[in-house]
């Protein structure tokens, strides 16, 4: 099974002036109304729509708070609590909170390390927004943050008052074909059966879990919050999140389900 990938790739640095100057030079090329074009060019990046491309032009390489995440992998489409007690992650909670930015989410690869170094941190993680954050009696923060897109980091910044990374955005593949609906459809099926069947959550709880994913018609969505929902090994998770193409993550966690 084919799914459409990204035809073109962002540059660097790219220009949120020149992609409206490239969608109205498709329009004019192609007859089309801009509304179509820019969806058009968005599409070829690898986004749904023209917002989305928007945002990652908005966002690339900038260099934002950061969280070095431990025994924890991240994905987009879910929202995470989080227990934060690292004085330098604390301080980037409290600089996204200020600031107003995204904050970075990279798991470590191992755990027990207190202060990492690149080499010690995985390259993709998500890009987040925190929505609510608390300072507990203790110094640690709880802090709740929706994952956002897919994010790739070229530097860490490990030696300043907090943590920080440089990023881009990835851009996810996307396609709606009726070989990929009937992806999702296996897919669901056999997690109905991993979750329900065999008892592994409470009846009600995977139950109302199940209806939530039967009501999504987005594989990249579908994809990462079934991955929630399932206990795997952080290098397991973490192969999931940098596995960019929605069919091959859900072939994936169908290939998982059935073992």
């Amino acid at each position: 099974m084919s799914t459409q990938t990204p035809r073109k790739r962002l540059p660097e640095n790219p220009s949120e002036e020149n992609l409206r100057k490239q969608a109205k030079q498709v329009a004019k090329a192609e007859g089309l109304q801009l509304a179509a074009a820019q969806r058009r060019l968005a599409n070829d990046y690898g986004f749904h729509n023209w917002a989305e491309l928007m945002e990652a032009a908005g966002h690339a390489h900038r260099i934002v708070p950061m969280l070095p995440l431990r025994e924890l992998v991240t994905f987009p489409h879910e929202t995470y609590p989080i227990y934060i007690g690292r004085p330098q992650s604390i301080r980037a909670i409290e600089a996204a909170a200020n600031e107003r930015t995204p904050i970075l989410m990279v798991a470590q690869k191992d755990a027990v390390l207190a202060m990492p170094s690149a080499a010690d941190m995985y390259e993709i993680g998500t890009l987040g927004t925190l929505s609510q954050w608390l300072k507990l009696g203790d110094g640690t923060i709880k802090a709740e943050v929706v994952g956002t897109h897919r994010a790739r980091a070229s530097r860490f910044i490990f030696d300043q008052d907090y943590f920080k990374a440089e990023y881009e955005v990835i851009s996810e593949a996307t396609e709606d074909s009726a070989e990929l609906q009937s992806l999702m459809r296996s897919v669901i099926e056999a997690f109905d059966a991993y979750i329900v069947h065999e008892g592994r959550l409470p009846l009600e709880t995977a139950k109302a879990i199940n209806s939530s994913l039967i009501a999504l018609t987005d594989p990249n969505a579908l994809a990462d919050k079934m991955i929630g929902h399932i206990k795997l090994p952080i290098a397991e998770r973490q192969a999931f999140l940098e596995k960019l193409n929605p069919a091959e993550r859900l072939q994936r966690l169908l290939k998982y389900l059935k073992d």
